[in-house]
């Protein structure tokens, strides 16, 4: 069984320098730079709190974008230092699948293969769309004049995210420019490669979590007589044995994955929070008292992508959880009375580990659309202080 879709991924993996193998020189000097790139970025914006004086819309205009780099300088970097993990797992996946020899299991392994693929595709369009309006940004009031207030003898002002380079910065327009440019590229970069990377691999996880779910349906399809022989007691135990088998498999893959990365991802969390909350309260004063079109795009472009990554990764921790319990509901609904006593013990077993909740989790956060609910309303409560606090 050939893993054929993670060709796009692995292509997106490579352009970042995050693929697992062929580890050279080179690409670890391309993890260097762009590692220092997002990081010189958010210091030259950091550095405005030495020449401005501190507001608060200051400071939401200010951390608003560079803790959302910094959401992104810890995501890449958290994925360069586990490459291992990353690498083990991928052959464990891969080990799995090539181990799968009946043609409806295969059947199912391909058809989420075919969802990661079309996921991949449609987030690798999107992100191509939201770049090129990031492109245009800049040059948008130069091109269309009448649509902002902007005065010509300050082109630097068309930059809608603030640094301070201590240089004449519109002198050095074209050169600010570029370093922008490589941040918000490295990012998209970033956001696509681990983003549809861990979006396979959840695809993979719930493949293989249905299929021992079919396992356990595919072993209990007897008719009563059969039980007497021993021949189909043997393959009934078999059966279920390899459905608990590639359960317990998927299982451990994904906790060792969760092991690895839940420091990482649980302060990728709080720091998300309230960058969303920096971001919703951006949009409300641009909206309301500013006026400024290209800022109205940046507040709402972070927020966007804000949102829009912590609820795909809720709902794929939210799916995995589903799947890992199909087994057991399979295993409550199939004729288990009808078969051997033996066998009746092993499901019941199954139904007692399954009363267990389980849950995809990163420190005390758990991935599911309830806690998607939860940070929403938390970040809500935070914009709500900002804005009493203006007020």
């Amino acid at each position: 069984m050939d893993t054929q879709f993670l060709y796009i991924h692995r292509l997106s993996m490579v352009a970042i320098g995050l693929w697992p193998y062929h580890r050279t020189m080179l690409v670890q000097l391309q993890c260097s730079v762009f590692s220092l790139t997002l990081i010189s970025f958010i210091i030259f914006q950091l550095t405005t709190f030495l020449t401005t004086e501190w507001t608060l819309d200051f400071f939401v205009e200010i951390l608003s974008t560079s803790l959302y780099l910094l959401l992104w300088v810890i995501q890449y970097n958290s994925f360069w230092i586990n490459m291992h993990v990353v690498k083990r797992l991928l052959e464990n996946l891969q080990y799995i699948c090539s181990e799968l020899k009946d043609e409806n299991e295969i059947a199912i392994i391909k058809r989420y293969e075919h969802i990661a693929k079309h996921i991949a595709i449609g987030l690798i369009l999107l992100l191509m769309c939201v770049l090129f309006i990031f492109t245009l940004l800049p040059f948008v009031p130069r091109i269309f004049g009448i649509f902002f207030l902007v005065n010509k003898s300050e082109p630097h002002r068309n930059m809608y995210m603030r640094t301070e380079y201590f240089v004449d910065q519109e002198k050095y327009f074209y050169s600010i420019l570029l370093h922008l440019y490589a941040a918000l590229y490295i990012v998209g970069g970033i956001l696509i490669g681990t983003g549809i990377l861990m979006t396979g691999y959840s695809s993979y996880f719930c493949g293989l979590f249905n299929i021992a779910s079919y396992r356990i349906e595919q072993a209990m399809r007897i008719n009563s007589d059969d039980i007497i022989n021993r021949m189909n007691k043997r393959e009934i135990d078999k059966k279920i044995s390899h459905a608990v088998d590639i359960h317990r498999i998927a299982y451990e893959c994904n906790e060792a994955f969760l092991h690895n990365f839940e420091g990482t991802y649980f302060l990728i969390i709080m720091i998300l929070v309230i960058c969303l909350s920096l971001n919703l309260y951006g949009i409300f004063r641009t909206v309301c008292f500013v006026y400024r079109m290209e800022d109205f795009v940046k507040y709402f472009g972070f927020a966007g992508g804000i949102l829009g990554c912590s609820l795909a990764g809720n709902y794929m921790g939210q799916a995995i959880t589903d799947h890992y319990y199909y087994i057991f509901s399979s295993a409550y609904n199939v004729r288990w009375y009808v078969a051997p006593v033996r066998v009746q013990r092993l499901i019941l077993f199954l139904l007692q580990k399954g009363t267990k909740p389980y849950n995809m989790k990163y420190g005390l956060y758990a991935a599911s659309l309830e806690t998607f609910a939860t940070l929403l309303s938390a970040s809500l409560s935070y914009f709500t202080l900002l804005c009493s606090i203006q007020k």
